[in-house]
């Protein structure tokens, strides 16, 4: 059985939403398991490439230009045991049009046409097609092979990688640090369990606090020893706290609008 895996792409709207845990539990019910996941940042000239469109397009003013550059999308690799993993997660994704899709389907949950929430491939040709396009061929086949074995890292760190939306910890610098910290390590260290350990021990160290100043004591802290972990694993250009944003952007990581306005302003 070969068509054991895909991958779901929630698009900004997805994100910004909170629709993450209503997808993955929706994708659990119908037998999939989240393998590994990444924030990624799209733009309407990538997309265009996935969907195979040519027309020509408006890249400031067209919906979808908008759309892609609103925010963070995620991206989930999928493993469904009992094969049929592509036709079963575009049954579940549903109908382009919310006021169309099925009640239980993801669009269903969806506010129009543009605003639904979820990307997946149509069968197993066009997964790696796209997963390529998406996140270069190399880590494409990379994420296949681990799709493909099942080895199972699970939702919960791709969850906490995500952007902060609202609440304190949408601009708190300790918290905007470990989001970051996170997506380094989903792209360059995904099979380093210490160095996820020592990710959630920061964060839940930071949550105990109820101050700004408490949160920034009880960062630096944890600090060294999760600097000193990048370094060993050959990041130590991305270990700085916070880690240099033009060394970031260079290798491909996400940052939101709202996470580099709390990095600059953090010393003021």
């Amino acid at each position: 059985m070969t068509d054991v895996w895909t991958f779901a792409l929630i698009t900004p709207d997805g994100v910004v939403s909170d629709a993450f845990d209503s997808i993955v539990d929706l994708v659990q019910r119908n037998g999939f398991v989240v393998v590994t996941g990444r924030v990624l940042q799209l733009d309407l000239p990538t997309m265009m490439r996935v969907y195979r469109a040519s027309e020509a397009v408006d890249l400031e003013n067209d919906p979808f230009a908008q759309l892609y550059g609103s925010g963070a999308a995620c991206l989930l690799l999928l493993h469904r045991a009992d094969g049929d993993a592509c036709a079963t997660l575009t049954r579940c994704k549903g109908a382009t049009r919310p006021d169309a899709a099925e009640p239980g389907t993801v669009r269903y949950l969806g506010e129009n046409v543009i605003l639904n929430l979820l990307h997946c491939p149509d069968d197993p040709a066009n997964a790696l097609r796209e997963l390529s396009i998406l996140v270069g061929p190399e880590t494409a086949e990379r994420y296949r092979a681990e799709a493909v074995s099942g080895v199972l890292r699970g939702a919960a760190a791709v969850r906490a990688s995500l952007p902060a939306t609202h609440g304190w910890e949408a601009i708190s610098y300790p918290v905007a640090v470990n989001r970051i910290r996170r997506r380094i390590a989903q792209q360059f260290a995904p099979a380093d369990a210490g160095l996820q350990a020592a990710l959630d021990d920061e964060r839940d160290r930071i949550a105990e606090c109820r101050t700004s100043s408490e949160r920034r004591r009880a960062a630096d802290r944890e600090n060294p020893s999760i600097q000193r972990r990048l370094t060993s694993l050959g990041l130590g250009e991305l270990a700085g706290a916070p880690p240099d944003q033009a060394v970031l952007a260079e290798r491909g990581v996400f940052v939101s609008q709202l996470e580099r306005l709390v990095i600059d302003t953090h010393d003021t």
